[in-house]
């Protein structure tokens, strides 16, 4: 927790120090070729599988978005979220569809692979969602997500502050369940912190 606690901290520290008049967010702009690529490390403050909780370790995560015109974007990311006892690994891919500016709303697949000491399973999973980004003018951008279907759950609120013109500094907290994957009544679920990088074309 300390070492969370203290990548957060470090963080908005360096987001407040390297402060431009620049706003930027995850990407807002679902013109066709503009893409966003997301890549950074997870910090879990909490992972259980089943009513067990499990040692945590850091892992990372990578993820893009690409416009693909008529206020629409395909998001993809991959998760892995570690303990020494075993892990989920999940990927997804969502069709976005601006419905105002900096709100859209997705739809898409994912599929969790978890193994552990104890059990695991593959499930797949439709989903539906809410992103949002709110930009605060000479400091930073707030944003969101909230998604749920039929084998998971979860939401991560963040703020990102540009470092460069098209590079950004991101911070989350995070709250990933994913139903029955250790079996029935065996749910994984991770909480915690993503620290990472976000560039746009």
């Amino acid at each position: 927790m300390k070492k969370t606690i203290t990548a957060l901290s470090a963080c908005l520290l360096a987001a407040a120090a390297l402060a431009s008049g620049v706003s930027a967010s995850p990407l807002k702009n679902y013109s066709v070729g503009k893409v966003a690529v997301d890549a950074g490390i997870t910090l879990p403050s909490s992972l259980k599988g089943g009513n067990y909780k499990m040692s945590k370790s850091d892992s990372t995560y990578l993820g893009a978005t690409v416009g693909i015109g008529s206020n629409m974007a395909l998001n993809y990311k991959w998760n892995n979220y570690k303990a020494d006892q075993g892990k989920t690994r999940a990927q997804q891919l969502n069709l976005m569809y601006k419905l105002l500016p900096g709100i859209s709303a997705y739809a898409g697949y994912l599929n969790a692979d978890t193994s552990t000491d104890f059990g695991g399973k593959t499930k797949n999973s439709g989903q539906v969602g809410l992103s949002a980004a709110y930009d605060i003018p000479l400091l930073f951008t707030v944003w969101g997500n909230v998604g749920v279907g039929n084998k998971n759950s979860g939401y991560e609120i963040g703020v990102s502050k540009p470092i460069l013109n098209n590079l950004e500094l991101n911070a989350s907290y995070y709250d990933q369940k994913f139903n029955d994957a250790l079996g029935d009544d065996g749910d994984m679920r991770a909480k915690g912190v993503n620290v990472g990088l976000t560039v746009k074309f």
